[in-house]
This record gives C-alpha cells, structure tokens and sequence, in this order.
C-alpha cells in the first residue's frame, strides 16, 4: 500500500530507509519486480537503439539479475550495481567470468571511470529516489557515459495520466514517484539527456504502468 505524501522529500536517513527495504522484500521473497514481465521490457527497447556490436552497459539496481542476464546474453560487457549484494550474484560470476562485473553501492558513491558505458539501464532506480537528489543522481549517471551514450530508464506511471505526477510513501517508508510523461521528459533534458524513444507498458496492478524511455546523454556545452 502507497499513500499520497505531500512532503518534497524523503528527510534524513532515507539511504537506511531504502536499504533496510530492500533487504527485507529480497530475503522474505517479496521481491515480485523481479518476475514482472513488464519490467523485462525495458532491455529490449534499450537494444534497438543500440549499436550493432558489444556494449559496455551499466545496470543500476541490478537485483537478481535479469537485466544483467538479457544483457550478457545479448553479447555485452556488463557491470551491475545495488544497494545489497544478492546471492543471485554468485550464479552469474560463475557462468560469466570478466564479462560481468557486481559493485555494491549508489552510483553517486562509488568510483566509477567518467564516459566509461555505452548504456545505462535504470529499470525501477530513480522513482524510488529522494526527489531531492534526482539532480545528483542525473549526473552521476550522466558523467558515466560516453558522449552519446545511452539512458534506458523505467519510470512509475499510471493509465490515467492526469492521475500521475504524485510521490507516494509506501509503509516501509520508500518513495514512489509516478511520473507523467512531461515530466519526465523535462527532468532528463535538465540533466543533459535528449529523448528518443517512450513507451506506456500496462502493469498487473490495475490502473498502474511503466513509463520506458531510452535518451541519449548529450555532451556538456552542446545541451540547447
């Protein structure tokens, strides 16, 4: 259950919030994004805008790891982030050696190589934000790749749209941002980003969807 929350921000020690959650839904297996096929949509649609060969590709907020998977299958160099390390994580190191690489952490905390990715995948990271910090988490991802480099991102949205633009706060505290499609849109371009591809993806949960959109990072100095 969510509950609309006028607050503009999550106030302090959100970080623990949102990690002490995930650690919760993960161990009691209530992790049902993990199997949702509509979430599973956001990598192929990611691959259409892709060049035609190996990419280095960023999956934020990896979990279990099935973006991790699609994308290693699909013949890319991956490295994936959370905030916990799953044991899901271990399958995958086996099966894929240096092509998979798993950092636990924020993005804007750990030290990864400017202009390093081709892609970043953010499929359920940023609506789950502090809003106060989408501007710094837009940027991290932002210097992470490479000029031209790809966002893929899954955004909270809802079938009606002028039902959306809302910030929720679930019972164990986590934000829920359900975006319109001007917003998003206008928060991305703001971080340097130019939109090339969005699509509505209907959810199981009634009246509820995904917003998908892959944007390509625009080089500093050359934004309108």
């Amino acid at each position: 259950m969510t509950t609309a929350d006028r607050a503009d921000t999550a106030g302090p020690g959100y970080d623990d919030v949102l990690y002490a959650a995930f650690e919760r839904r993960y161990q009691q297996g209530e992790d049902s994004w993990s199997d949702e096929g509509a979430m599973r949509r956001l990598v192929p649609l990611l691959s259409r805008h892709l060049e035609p060969r190996a990419a280095h590709v960023l999956d934020l907020g990896a979990g279990r790891g099935p973006d991790t998977l699609a994308l290693l299958e699909a013949g890319h160099r991956v490295t994936a982030t959370d905030l916990l390390r799953l044991p899901d994580w271990d399958a995958i190191e086996r099966r894929w050696g240096d092509r998979v690489t798993f950092l636990r952490g924020d993005i804007t905390e750990l030290d990864l190589p400017e202009g390093e990715f081709d892609a970043v995948v953010d499929n359920g990271v940023l609506h789950h934000q502090d809003p106060a910090h989408y501007t710094e988490y837009l940027a991290a991802v932002h210097r992470s790749l490479r000029p031209g480099g790809l966002l893929a991102v899954s955004l909270f949205t809802t079938v009606d749209k002028r039902s959306a633009g809302v910030l929720n706060r679930a019972e164990d505290g986590r934000l829920s941002r359900w975006f319109t499609d001007d917003e998003a849109q206008s928060l991305l371009n703001a971080a340097g980003f130019r939109t090339l591809a969005s699509e509505q993806v209907g959810r199981k949960l009634a009246g509820l969807a995904y917003l998908l959109v892959v944007a390509s990072a625009v080089p500093r100095g050359d934004e309108p």
